[in-house]
């Protein structure tokens, strides 16, 4: 997402930041992309329609997007099932921000989390069997990890109180975040799915956020504002 002037566009680069084209610009917000699963389209959200709108867009320029998902309130961060044949995303219609299943079209939603506290930013398991989202079920956001087919939930993240972000490794056997330490600064951390185990990634260069793996799960990209402002970066993905 780049910001120009009162609007927010959706646009697509190289790896290296090469290349740079403009696949939304409509006057509006449009916000959180991530590209399908075979990396033809990208799902956003938007607020064009004056609701926060789950649309798809061709990755590639000129061309128009289609809705996906505006059920009243949030349609947003939308994860695309390794298969093709789903996706995550959080929705507000029933008054509480939950995690729906629903296909790539938006038809047969369903709900796959039932709790009083806030469930968001769905993450899709290599195996497309299981997802990782952020609840605040326990006081303040942590990593959880659900088992699509039984509906159980497993807390996966018991350290800092405000974490968010969660991206499966293509391995499947680590998950990126982001946390705020005591100092009210966002950094980087992995946690090891198998052991619980927490490895920081990032400190004491400015807020970084919003972490993606790279296909081979050699990299992470992330946004940081260690320069000032909030830039792209590519590290190692041992930090």
């Amino acid at each position: 997402t780049r910001k120009l002037g009162g609007q927010k566009q959706i646009v697509m680069m190289d790896f290296d930041g090469e290349n740079q084209v403009t696949l939304v610009e409509n006057g509006s917000l449009n916000i959180l992309p991530t590209f399908s699963n075979d990396g033809t389209g990208v799902y956003f959200t938007s607020y064009l329609a004056n609701n926060p709108d789950l649309y798809k867009v061709p990755a590639e320029p000129g061309k128009q997007p289609v809705k996906i998902s505006d059920a009243r309130g949030l349609n947003v961060g939308a994860s695309s099932s390794p298969d093709g044949r789903f996706i995550a995303l959080t929705q507000s219609k029933d008054g509480n921000s939950e995690i729906y299943l629903m296909g790539t079209d938006g038809s047969n939603a369903r709900r796959i989390t039932n709790n009083w506290g806030i469930d968001t930013s769905p993450s899709f398991s290599p195996d497309g069997k299981r997802i990782a989202f952020i609840s605040d079920r326990s006081g303040n956001p942590q990593v959880y990890i659900q088992d699509i087919a039984s509906d159980v939930a497993t807390r996966l993240t018991f350290q800092g109180n405000y974490n968010q972000s969660p991206a499966w490794s293509p391995k499947g056997d680590k998950i990126a975040f982001c946390g705020r330490d005591e100092r009210l600064v966002f950094d980087l951390f992995i946690v090891d799915v198998a052991t619980k185990a927490v490895t920081r990634l990032t400190q004491d260069q400015g807020n970084n956020e919003d972490p993606s793996w790279a296909p081979d799960g050699a990299h992470l990209v992330f946004s940081s504002t260690r320069s000032g402002k909030s830039k792209l970066y590519i590290m190692n993905a041992d930090g």
